[in-house]
């Protein structure tokens, strides 16, 4: 078999491979990352109607954990996406 280590194929069935995985894997974390969202924003408008017993409040609630969730989670990404700057004084 040519090409030894993938089994013959060629470099473009392996890059189209790793491009969709990387799609694969974009859409399984977005879709954690709406889960988690909306978990939090479910618990808390339970929690809100617990103690309040007011019904609009709690989706006000929710909707304002989901929203700062969102927020949260989409700094989190543009952090860990930057890339990092080199520090004009060298370390000691």
């Amino acid at each position: 078999m040519p090409g030894g280590s993938n089994n013959g194929r060629g470099d473009a069935t392996s890059t189209q491979e790793n491009i969709i995985l990387d799609t694969v894997r974009l859409y399984v974390e977005a879709t954690v990352a709406v889960a988690v969202m909306a978990m939090l924003g479910i618990i808390s408008g339970f929690a809100t109607v617990a103690l309040t017993g007011d019904g609009r409040l709690a989706f006000f609630v929710a909707a304002v954990a989901f929203v700062l969730t969102a927020i949260v989670l989409t700094v989190r990404l543009w952090r860990m996406t930057r890339t990092p700057t080199a520090s004009a004084e060298p370390s000691a």
